[in-house]
């Protein structure tokens, strides 16, 4: 019988991480994605709670942070039109 040749974990890991993407632009995805996380949890499942007292605080801080996020995430992408 042959032997099977086991696999380091260094590759095992190279294997898992999609190649071509850097750590930059897999950052600027997960700062995306919390863009859309924040907008969704906050101020949309304010709008069918009743967040009287603060309210307005509640909008204007998840609006913020959803767009630093997004603002963040699209400066790192690093697209181009040249590529």
């Amino acid at each position: 019988m042959p032997e099977k040749k086991s696999k380091s974990k260094t590759t095992e890991v190279q294997d898992f991480v999609p190649s071509g993407k850097s750590r930059r632009e897999k950052f600027s995805n997960y700062l995306i994605d919390i863009s859309k996380y924040v907008m969704t949890g906050v101020v949309i499942a304010s709008l069918f709670k009743d967040f009287s007292d603060n309210r307005p605080m509640i909008y204007l801080g998840g609006l913020f942070i959803a767009f630093m996020a997004l603002g963040a995430g699209l400066v790192l992408t690093d697209k181009k039109k040249g590529k």
